[in-house]
């Protein structure tokens, strides 16, 4: 697979969790390290691993919390749209600035960042063509979706032209695109439980970090 880039959906007020999830207190990456908001943890994850830049979409009201946490590699977004357009609208913000890459991550903010051995493997089903890859044509797959026991998570990594739909007027959320998909949109299995958890309130981040929410400013 040649160049990845990651799209991290981070614009979301995170009103349930009690502040901006993209500001959320996440753990140093080595032992003794600082901490750093969540958005950035996914960025850093994902450089460290298979992306060569990560477009992190935020609203204009934490924009300069994060940049002053922002490496080289890291663009951030800004974005001023209303809420009722949500993650298509981020991702409508960002597909016109993946610029000739040949795969997408697509990524909420409000989940453990995922390993990078789990989107290996999404990546490389994304790589794979003929019937090996799902898709009563023989093409490869535009999109691969990871499931754990069955169930749906995420990460999801995307061809470019699988995002093509966010270049054009009203765009759906992604799991309506994903469907609309059809056979060019796959299911992996992964043995990796974290693409299935949430940060949505304030239990879901005590059940991961044993403690609740803070948020770095």
């Amino acid at each position: 697979m040649k160049q990845v880039i990651t799209i991290v959906l981070a614009a979301g007020a995170g009103r349930r969790l009690g502040g901006p999830k993209a500001l959320l207190a996440w753990p140093a990456a080595t032992k003794g390290g600082p901490e750093r908001p969540l958005a950035i943890a996914h960025a850093e994850a994902r450089l460290a691993a298979e992306s060569a830049r990560v477009l992190v979409v935020v609203r204009s009201a934490i924009f300069h919390a994060l940049l002053a946490h922002v490496r080289p590699g890291v663009d951030l977004v800004s974005w001023t749209a209303p809420d009722d357009l949500g993650p298509a609208g981020s991702l409508a913000v960002a597909a016109p600035r993946i610029g000739d890459a040949a795969a997408v991550v697509v990524t909420p903010v409000d989940v453990p960042p995922a390993s990078a051995a789990t989107v290996a493997q999404l990546l490389a089903r994304l790589d794979a063509g003929g019937a090996s890859a799902g898709a009563s044509t023989g093409a490869p797959p535009l999109a691969v979706r990871p499931r754990h026991n069955g169930r749906g998570g995420h990460p999801v990594v995307l061809r470019a032209e699988g995002l093509q739909r966010y270049l054009e007027p009203d765009p759906p959320p992604l799991r309506d695109h994903l469907k609309a998909l059809g056979d060019r949109c796959v299911d992996e299995e992964v043995d990796d439980p974290g693409v299935l958890l949430d940060l949505n309130v304030p239990l879901d981040v005590i059940r991961v970090l044993g403690g609740p929410p803070r948020f770095l400013a």
